[in-house]
């Protein structure tokens, strides 16, 4: 009589892994240790992603911070224009007038350059203190005489009407001033018509 039933193999069929053996070189998988680095690599993105905001907002920060000094700068150098500009406003107000009745001061002296013609001699001293009065006036606008006799000719104070050849002056020297001039403060309000001396010639170079 047969022993028992028998178990008939199927091609195909595998064994259950129960009956394989184990492998003794393959290492037990610890899902806490795959859990943390996970969370590692994670926290890594998140602080690498807090930097690139930081930096773009300290970047931000810093251009708003030049944009406000910029401003700050604009606005005072506005105000010192502003500030500027209007006391030369008020330095320079009464130009036009006066430099239309500078050519009063000029007939005034004329007269007291021809006194013998002027009539008495009490007519020539009113004269004078006219003028002294008119100037004491002028002066207290910021008006004063450029003074220029025996100095260098400057174009942008003087007016050359004529020239004269000599050899005791340098050449472009104030020889005499034809024309007062005057300064408003420190702006020419009219330039000084003056003869200005000329290089003259040498007995060596006439011969």
């Amino acid at each position: 009589m047969p022993d028992g039933p028998r178990k008939i193999e199927i091609e195909g069929d595998e064994p259950e892994a129960a009956n394989e053996p184990a492998d003794d070189n393959e290492e037990p998988v610890n899902e806490g240790q795959v859990t943390e680095e996970a969370d590692a690599e994670e926290e890594e993105a998140t602080v690498e992603e807090l930097r690139a905001e930081v930096e773009r907002l300290s970047q931000a920060l810093e251009e708003e911070h030049e944009r406000h000094l910029r401003a700050v700068a604009e606005l005072q150098n506005y105000k010192k224009r502003t500030a500027r500009e209007q006391r030369e406003r008020q330095q320079y107000a009464g130009q036009s007038v006066l430099s239309a009745i500078l050519p009063v001061m000029d007939n005034l002296r004329r007269v007291l350059e021809h006194q013998a013609e002027a009539g008495t001699e009490d007519f020539a001293k009113g004269v004078e203190m006219t003028v002294e009065e008119f100037f004491r006036v002028l002066s207290q606008f910021g008006v004063t005489i450029i003074d220029c006799e025996g100095e260098a000719f400057d174009p942008n104070m003087h007016e050359a009407v004529a020239r004269v050849e000599t050899d005791e002056l340098p050449e472009g020297t104030v020889v005499a001033v034809d024309t007062p001039g005057y300064c408003l403060h420190d702006r020419c309000l009219r330039p000084a018509r003056v003869v200005v001396a000329a290089e003259g010639t040498s007995e060596s170079e006439s011969d």
